[in-house]
C-alpha cells in the first residue's frame, strides 16, 4: 500500500521537528518541503531525502498538507490548500485575528475538508493521565507557564504560550462555552508584543480556570493544577509527573499553650504512560483525521474556543 504524500511549509525549528515525525511515520511520506528561504528549503530536504520548493503552489499535488510556517505567513500558505479540499494541519495559533479564523474554519467545512490546529498539549502523556483519572468536574483549573525571554518569537506571549493553556483548561471543563471573567497583559518599555498575560474564564458558573504565562521569567514552569471536590491533581509538564491529592482530616490543636493546625492527606503517584512522542502522536491524529476514522467536524469546531479567548485577552485593558 502506498503511503500518504504530505508537503510541509516551513523549515525553521518547528518545521525540522514535524519534517522528522513525518519522515518516521509508516504510512505517511514527506513529498516536498516549501519555504520562501531555498536554502534552508534545500537544507531539510536533503536530510529526509525529498524535493524542496519555494511555490506554495507545489504543495496541491499532495494528500495532506503541515503548515509550520511564520505566524504572519500562515493564512497565506492555509487559503490555496483549503481552496483544493486538501487536509491541512496548521501550527498554532491558526490565525491572529477571529474573522480571519472564522473564515478559514468556514471554508474548511464547506469543502468537508479535514482541519487541524497544533494544540500538542493534547497529546502529552501527563495531561493525558490527570484526564483519564477525573472522576468529577472540575471546580478550578490553574495553570502556569513562564519561561525566560525568548526574542526569535515574533508574537504576543498571548496567541504563543498562553493558547495551549486556554485550550486544555476548555477541554478540562468538558468544552462547556467559556467566558472571559477578566485578564490582564504587560508589553515591557519598548517591546513590541505582550510578555506577560493572565486571565480568569469562568464555566456556567460552576468552575474556574487562572492562568498565567510569563516570557519575563528566569526558569521555566509547565504546570496544571486540578481541583475537584474530592481530590486534587497535580501535573507537572516538565517532569511528567502527575500527583493526586485528597484531603482526610484536618483540625485545630492546641499544644504548649498555642494553637496549630493538624491536617491528614493521601497522596497517590499515578504511573504515567507514555505511548509516544506528543508531537508523533498529533500527527497520528491528523492522519486519522484524514483516513475519516476521526471526526473532522468535532475537530474543527475545537480549535475556535481558545482563539476566541485570545482575541478577548488580546483586545482588553493593558498596562
Amino acid at each position: 500500500m502506498s503511503r500518504l504524500s504530505v508537503a510541509l511549509m516551513g523549515a525553521g525549528q518547528m518545521g525540522s521537528n514535524h519534517a522528522r515525525v513525518i519522515s518516521e511515520s509508516v504510512v505517511a511520506r514527506l513529498s516536498v518541503v516549501i519555504d520562501p528561504n531555498p536554502v534552508a528549503a534545500q537544507r531539510l530536504a536533503e536530510l529526509y531525502g525529498c524535493r524542496a520548493s519555494s511555490y506554495i503552489e507545489d504543495a496541491l499535488a499532495a494528500d495532506a498538507v503541515v503548515i509550520a510556517a511564520s505566524t504572519q505567513a500562515r493564512i497565506e500558505c492555509v487559503t490555496p490548500v483549503l481552496q483544493a479540499g486538501i487536509p491541512v494541519f496548521v501550527e498554532k495559533p491558526f490565525a491572529l485575528d477571529l474573522a480571519t479564523l472564522d473564515q478559514m474554519l468556514a471554508l474548511a467545512a464547506h469543502k468537508n475538508t479535514p482541519v487541524m490546529c497544533g494544540f500538542v498539549e493534547r497529546f502529552n502523556a501527563a495531561i493525558r493521565t490527570a484526564a483519564a483519572l477525573l472522576d468529577e468536574e472540575p471546580v478550578h483549573v490553574l495553570c502556569t507557564r513562564h519561561s525566560p525571554p525568548a526574542p526569535r518569537i515574533a508574537s504576543s506571549v498571548v496567541h504563543d504560550m498562553l493558547l495551549h493553556d486556554l485550550d486544555l483548561a476548555v477541554g478540562l471543563f468538558g468544552w462547556q462555552e467559556p467566558v472571559l471573567m477578566g485578564s490582564a497583559c504587560v508589553r515591557p518599555p519598548g517591546g513590541q508584543h505582550f510578555e506577560i498575560a493572565d486571565c480568569t474564564i469562568g464555566f456556567d458558573g460552576k468552575g474556574l480556570a487562572t492562568l498565567s504565562s510569563n516570557r519575563m521569567g528566569h526558569r521555566k514552569i509547565r504546570a496544571v493544577s486540578i481541583y475537584g471536590a474530592t481530590k486534587l491533581v497535580e501535573v507537572d509538564l516538565l517532569r511528567q509527573a502527575v500527583t493526586v491529592y485528597r484531603n482526610v482530616s484536618q483540625e485545630m490543636t492546641q499544644s504548649g499553650g498555642g494553637v496549630g493546625y493538624r491536617s491528614s492527606t493521601e497522596v497517590d503517584i499515578p504511573f504515567v504512560r507514555h505511548s509516544g512522542e506528543p508531537l508523533a502522536l498529533q500527527f497520528a491524529h491528523f492522519l486519522s483525521l484524514v483516513d475519516g476514522a476521526a471526526d473532522i467536524d468535532v475537530e474543527r469546531r475545537r480549535i475556535r474556543p481558545a482563539h476566541v479567548l485570545a482575541q478577548g485577552i488580546e483586545d482588553g485593558l493593558h498596562v
